[in-house]
């Protein structure tokens, strides 16, 4: 295990998601992880996320990566989402394809899992931790399996 030394910011009040995705992140190395963030998104999408690439600014201070999901608690569950997914396919050599996804969550606390997730595969994929690529549709892989690690424990 890992230390880690990144910040844990949570505006919407999901302290076990948050512990979660901590946990989630401690067998990777995290020390260009600046920190990673939850917030409310008060706009009529239902979630948004980012993950921010280091940088310098004017001043000449470096970043670290930081990644940020926003969840719109304003909206009521079940949700959808429509976004990039690996679809099944019997002509491609992978067994899948990148194509339009619908994606189901039960509560805000699983959009929330699902969206940290996606933004932390994007992390990991840059930062050379794991060979898959960093598309779209593998980030919702990954962000698929952490959610049913999420929902396994709260069964």
């Amino acid at each position: 295990m890992l230390e880690q030394t990144f910040k844990v910011i949570d505006k919407v009040g999901m302290p076990h998601v948050m512990s979660f995705m901590s946990e989630q992140l401690r067998e990777f190395n995290t020390n260009e992880l600046e920190w990673i963030k939850l917030l409310p998104l008060n706009k009529k999408a239902l979630l948004h996320g980012a993950c921010h690439f280091p940088f310098e600014s004017a001043k000449g201070t470096r970043s670290g990566y930081r990644i940020r999901a926003s969840v719109n608690v304003d909206h009521a569950p079940p949700f959808r989402f429509e976004h990039w997914g690996r679809v099944p396919s019997t002509t491609n050599k992978r067994g899948w394809v990148s194509g339009e996804q619908t994606f189901f969550f039960d509560d805000l606390e699983q959009c929330a899992v699902h969206t940290l997730s996606h933004e932390c595969f994007h992390f990991l994929a840059a930062t050379g931790q794991t060979a898959l690529q960093n598309i779209e549709a593998n980030a919702n892989w990954w962000a698929d399996q952490w959610l049913k690690s999420f929902q396994s424990r709260q069964d």
